[in-house]
């Protein structure tokens, strides 16, 4: 896997993580952003961000009418 580019890390989660649900879809959903987006620049990455609030603020505001 090191020669195909990639690398492994451990992470640390609390031990009473399990109550935790939606931390751990946050956590999770972290994970998958910086996997899907590394090598890129931070411009982009802040860009991407940028719109991916935008969406949320929206489907929020959906939601709460």
């Amino acid at each position: 896997m090191y020669a195909a580019g990639y690398k492994q890390k451990n992470i640390w989660v609390p031990v009473n993580s399990e109550k935790e649900d939606t931390n751990m879809e946050r956590e999770a959903f972290a994970l998958r952003i910086t996997a899907l987006t590394a090598g890129w620049p931070k411009r982009k990455i802040s860009k991407l961000l940028k719109e991916v609030l935008e969406v949320m603020k929206l489907k929020i505001k959906e939601g709460e009418e």
